[in-house]
């Protein structure tokens, strides 16, 4: 399978992005970013910030072929447990988080971000009272701002009760629509799934449009360079070319205490590796 790599702006999610991020992402060999459409990070009403950024790209000779959907208002938000969530059975709260969403859309199209990860839910606990049948009217209020924006809408495995492999992949598969597809999340599948990864995996792929990779200890979400921990990657790349998947491999890593060069340098040879193992690993 061809191994297409993109580096997810999650790795710098803490901090507005500038110019330095993109070019040490450059630098370290990415030629595709993920855009992470979150505050502080990036505001996406900031139409002077969007144009600035478009220029960055083209600058660094970087493509942003997707972007993280808002699963939070704001950073502080986050951290006060508070989460915007398709899902939500609140209908105001269902709105905020369909806005952002559509908001996120429209002003990364420009930019060529036609795939859109999205959360089904809020995160562990505070998503247990969000259902599947309130995402199904949220997707349906964004699938024609998807049409609108030549937009593929993905839903991420996450750690959550609807963010589990089984019913999310059976929740996709019954709408059965070209523009809602899956974002399999290795970290994610690792938890959430355990020792049924690889079946997990299976499960997910033939719906499969996107992609975060990232390791764990199978415990807790360290979203870690891939071989750090204990996924399986292999087998992975194996399921998704039997899948015919072609779409890319966006590393989606969490900031270390170290200068960013530094975490980027180890992911490209962590790059490597994993190309090194799959050429070297029974057909």
């Amino acid at each position: 399978m061809r191994l297409d790599y993109a580096l997810s702006a999650h790795l710098f999610a803490y901090e507005p992005l500038r110019f330095e991020h993109l070019n040490d992402a450059a630098d370290a060999g990415f030629r595709k970013i993920e855009l992470w459409a979150m505050t502080p990070h990036f505001d996406v009403s900031d139409v002077a910030k969007l144009k600035t950024l478009q220029s960055r790209l083209t600058d660094l000779s970087l493509e942003a072929p997707s972007f993280h959907a808002p699963f939070y208002a704001d950073l502080s938000e986050a951290r006060a447990g508070r989460w915007l969530s398709l899902a939500a059975a609140d209908k105001d709260a269902r709105e905020a988080a369909i806005e952002k969403t559509i908001q996120a859309l429209r002003a990364f199209r420009p930019l060529g971000a036609r795939v859109a990860v999205i959360h089904p839910s809020a995160p562990g606990k505070a998503g247990d009272g969000d259902t599947y049948e309130a995402l199904e009217e949220s997707i349906a209020r964004l699938l024609p701002v998807a049409e609108e924006t030549d937009a593929v809408l993905t839903l991420e495995n996450i750690p959550s009760a609807l963010g589990r492999a089984e019913p999310l992949a059976a929740f996709v598969a019954r709408f059965d629509h070209p523009r809602i597809k899956i974002c399999i999340d290795t970290g994610h599948a690792l938890i959430t799934e355990g020792e049924n990864t690889r079946s997990g995996v299976e499960r997910l792929a033939p719906l499969c449009a996107a992609t975060h990779l990232h390791d764990n200890d199978g415990r807790n979400d360290a979203h870690l360079i891939p071989g750090e921990g204990s996924f399986e990657w292999p087998s992975f790349f194996t399921t998704l070319d039997a899948h015919r998947y072609s779409g890319t491999l966006a590393l989606e890593l969490r900031r270390k205490e170290e200068p960013y060069a530094n975490t980027l340098a180890d992911a490209a040879r962590a790059i490597k590796a994993i190309k090194s193992q799959i050429k070297s690993s029974p057909a």
